[in-house]
């Protein structure tokens, strides 16, 4: 358990390696993750950064259920077992994804960067931050960004994973710095005793 952010950064920026992320690009992928980002890079003494817009395409039949994200690379990861279940066609979930690309994703690009694109992460080293990650689908997304405008090397760092996700991670990133490993995953929240 953490005692708040302040302690999740404290603890994971003694588990980050900083010979393997000194000359990395820091990307946030949530605004949660923002925190970190920005404070790993000023204590690494790193000179960029920037955010991945990622969207969750939630289904119409449970709008708690992420079907699907994308991200602002037009990259995206279904979750297939849901959109089966949901029995959710392509038709609709690949509208879904251009809709929430269009009007939220481009939307966010306009008012946060005045509609410029990402920073170029092209055969740089990149880490990827977030506050913690459940399933891992935002963190896959990205991931998958990164592999696609040719990062050369993926690195994820965070203060709490579900075990099962950290395992998956661990096999599609070059490295990974996470301070714990939960084995039954209840929230983000759960581990941090104040929160905001």
């Amino acid at each position: 358990m953490f005692e708040n952010k302040e302690d999740a950064l404290k603890r994971l920026l003694e588990t980050i390696d900083k010979d393997i992320i000194r000359d990395n690009v820091v990307l946030a992928i949530s605004k949660r993750g923002i925190y970190y980002a920005r404070e790993i890079g000023l204590n690494m003494g790193f000179l960029e950064g920037d955010f991945l817009f990622i969207e969750k395409i939630k289904s119409p039949i449970n709008k708690n259920t992420p079907l699907a994200v994308v991200s602002e690379t037009r990259d995206y990861v279904v979750i297939d077992e849901f959109v089966k279940s949901f029995e959710i066609n392509d038709d609709f979930l690949f509208n879904e994804i251009e809709r929430v690309y269009e009007e939220k994703i481009i939307q966010d690009i306009y008012q946060l960067r005045a509609g410029e694109g990402i920073i170029s992460i092209k055969d740089r080293n990149v880490l990827l931050v977030d506050e913690g990650a459940d399933t891992g689908l935002t963190l896959m997304c990205a991931i998958k960004s990164c592999i696609s405008q040719k990062a050369a090397a993926i690195n994820v760092a965070m203060p709490v994973i579900a075990k099962e996700t950290a395992e998956m991670i661990q096999k599609l990133a070059d490295n990974t710095f996470f301070v714990k490993e939960v084995e039954d995953f209840v929230s983000i929240d759960f581990y941090f005793k104040e929160n905001e």
